[in-house]
């Protein structure tokens, strides 16, 4: 049991190696620029921009080493359909593009890429593979997702004080019944004054007639 479990993770790395040795091979039935002895997973492509806009050029960088001696490069919308242009490619396949190096390559290899004047795409996959004289390649790969259309209704909402007209009108709507009867009150208490001081003389005049 112990020698079965040593050998488990060379094992799981031996099939791993080759479900992509048959699926470069498959790849290879449609696409001439897809023969590789071996596909190892690793990282490190990058782009100018990870943002999907549609007829954009886009500078793909791909990470070599001193042994790369040809880079393919595809790129895929969500169908495994190849979309787009690659600028300057030494050869073109069914479904993507090589690239030669020439002698000792420094630095990451650079290519162009512009988008197609889709507006129906809206994520792209850069594939890059590395070819070594080997046949064996590295493989990594990136997405470009187009940016969300987002739009936010912003609520008025107003802080403004009311006005010196608004608090009087205010004010004088608190008591709507009583300034009424106030106001009449006042006015009959002003009109009928006089007529109750004539009155009362002319009754004290009647009553000293009667007594005299």
């Amino acid at each position: 049991m112990a020698v079965l479990g040593s050998l488990l993770p060379s094992l799981w790395l031996f099939l791993s190696l080759g479900m992509l040795f048959i699926s470069a091979s498959s790849a290879n039935d449609s696409d001439t620029c897809m023969s590789f002895s071996a596909v190892i997973p690793t990282t490190g492509i990058m782009a100018s921009s990870d943002v999907y806009e549609d007829n954009k050029v886009y500078t793909i960088l791909v990470p070599v080493s001193y042994r790369t001696s040809s880079v393919v490069l595809r790129a895929l919308d969500t169908n495994n359909n190849s979309i787009g242009f690659w600028h300057r490619a030494d050869l073109a396949c069914n479904n993507s593009v090589l690239y030669f190096l020439k002698g000792t390559y420094e630095g990451p290899f650079q290519a162009s890429w512009t988008s197609p004047p889709s507006t129906n795409v809206t994520t792209v996959e850069i594939q890059a593979f590395a070819v070594n004289v080997q046949k064996m390649a590295t493989f990594s790969s990136l997405k470009l997702r187009k940016q969300a259309m987002t739009t936010s209704s912003h609520s008025m909402i107003s802080t403004t004080r009311p006005t010196t007209t608004q608090i009087l009108m205010t004010t004088r709507n608190l008591y709507p019944t009583s300034t009424p009867t106030t106001t009449k009150s006042l006015a009959n208490r002003i009109f009928l004054s006089p007529i109750t001081d004539a009155i009362q003389i002319l009754l004290v005049f009647l009553t000293s007639k009667f007594l005299f």
